[in-house]
């Protein structure tokens, strides 16, 4: 499912590049999925598959890991309940459109992001609480560039009996995809650091804002083509990750 959505959300890059559209996030990739031949089909396909990954992500935050008692499974599991609750939201969201309710996909995430920016500035230390967010946003971009410099995603792959070029393959699929993830959640994270510092939720944006962004920068549509092509790949190495993920035994907590 999220490899789905991430090659739509790429695909649909490519559009914001070339001007021929200014919507480029996972809701606007929900609503583009339904607009196609047999939508419907393809919604509840993917409905479905939304709602099972929320699950997973919830289960995996209820879970922890191994060192339940190190401070570090408590950030994993916070991380995972967080995946949880934004992929409940895009199950919402494809589950809406299924009901025909044509403006499910709202005005965008940015602008929820901005409301939601704008009002936790107006609490007491509301800029230190936006600013920590950012960083952890910052953060999770970093982990993904490193996670492509690395290639420490490969630990989860079962790449036994796989070809020397299948795995080259994924392996090159699997490093571009996390560098463009990365770039966009850096972005957004310092959007979010921008509109703490400024006391102006409008720096704020998600997907959508960071690719369009990037694409007013200087060179920004070569710039946006690359990093939409990225996301494709990152789309297409998911989609593999689901066929070669590596299997572990899961015993009771």
């Amino acid at each position: 499912t999220q490899g789905v959505l991430y090659t739509v959300v790429g695909i649909l890059a490519l559009q914001v590049a070339s001007g021929r559209n200014d919507r480029a996030d996972q809701r606007g990739a929900i609503q583009a999925v339904g607009d196609q031949p047999f939508g419907r089909v393809l919604l509840v396909v993917l409905t479905v598959g939304l709602a099972l990954h929320t699950v997973w992500r919830l289960v995996l935050a209820a879970r922890g890991g191994p060192g339940r008692d190190d401070p570090k499974d408590l950030v994993k599991r916070l991380a995972e309940l967080g995946r949880g609750l934004l992929y409940g939201a895009f199950t919402l969201v494809a589950a809406k459109l299924l009901a025909s309710a044509k403006d499910a996909t709202g005005s965008g995430s940015g602008t929820e992001q901005r409301k939601a920016v704008a009002t936790v500035l107006d609490w007491p230390g509301g800029g230190a609480i936006v600013t920590a967010i950012g960083i952890a946003v910052i953060g999770a971009g970093l982990w993904h560039v490193s996670n492509a410099v690395t290639r420490r995603f490969a630990e989860q792959l079962d790449l036994t009996g796989v070809s020397n070029t299948c795995r080259k393959t994924v392996l090159a699929l699997g490093s571009i995809g996390f560098l463009a993830r990365g770039v966009v959640f850096t972005m957004v994270g310092w959007f979010l650091v921008e509109s703490a510092r400024d006391d102006d939720p409008n720096h704020t944006g998600g997907l959508d804002q960071a690719l369009k962004r990037l694409a007013a920068s200087d060179h920004g549509p070569a710039l946006l083509r690359i990093v939409a092509g990225g996301l494709i790949l990152f789309g297409v190495y998911r989609i593999i990750d689901a066929r070669l993920r590596l299997r572990v035994e899961v015993t009771s907590p």
